[in-house]
């Protein structure tokens, strides 16, 4: 077993593995936890999604892409996670929790978010209530951040609520904000410090 999964939670392992399944049973592909494996996992929500409304791709919050939010966002969201604690350090928090407080924290950088919302977003190709799209920081941190989104090429409106698009904001957070703290100094990354800067958000 890879180091970084068994520092997983239990439950987002078990979760993972399963979103790995689906994807093997379907596709005959292995996820293993690498970003082109991504693209992969989008395809797969639209081709399940196409499944749900008679071969057909269904628009933005349509109920054929609602429907399949509470059955696949856990286990693409525990990937999701997963990869990215592989890729830039990081932990679950509060899965014991139901699924609109669950949250992950990077360690190299200060940066939360909610990836079964992030997971929530990709089926429902827009983002979904009570589970917001949101990377927290600091408020600080959080401006000159997105001043740094701000001037990123433009997504095309029908890749934006992507895992591969996700995916490029959180290396594109994780760049500026290492470069950030060689000039400002190191950010205490710690969930104690999380907690006390950011509370619940």
């Amino acid at each position: 077993m890879n180091d970084f999964l068994k520092h997983l939670p239990d439950e987002i392992f078990q979760l993972a593995e399963r979103c790995r399944a689906h994807v093997q049973k379907r596709f005959s592909l292995e996820l293993d936890f690498t970003g082109d494996t991504l693209s992969v996992l989008d395809f797969f929500v639209e081709e399940l999604v196409k499944d749900e409304n008679r071969g057909v791709a269904p628009l933005p919050g349509h109920s054929s892409r609602m429907n399949m939010i509470h059955l696949f966002a856990p286990t693409m969201g525990a990937y999701l996670g997963a990869l990215l604690c592989r890729h830039f350090g990081g932990r679950f928090r509060h899965t014991e929790q139901e699924i609109s407080k669950w949250r992950f924290e990077f360690d190299t950088f200060f940066v939360r978010f909610n990836p079964v919302a992030i997971a929530a977003s990709v089926i429902a190709k827009q983002e979904v209530d009570g589970l917001p799209v949101l990377l927290i920081s600091t408020p600080s941190l959080s401006q000159r951040l997105q001043e740094r989104f701000d001037a990123a090429p433009e997504i095309p409106e029908d890749e934006f609520f992507s895992f591969c698009n996700f995916f490029e904001s959180i290396q594109i957070a994780n760049e500026f904000l290492i470069e950030v703290s060689r000039k400002d100094g190191k950010m205490n990354c710690s969930s104690e410090n999380y907690d006390l800067l950011l509370g619940d958000r």
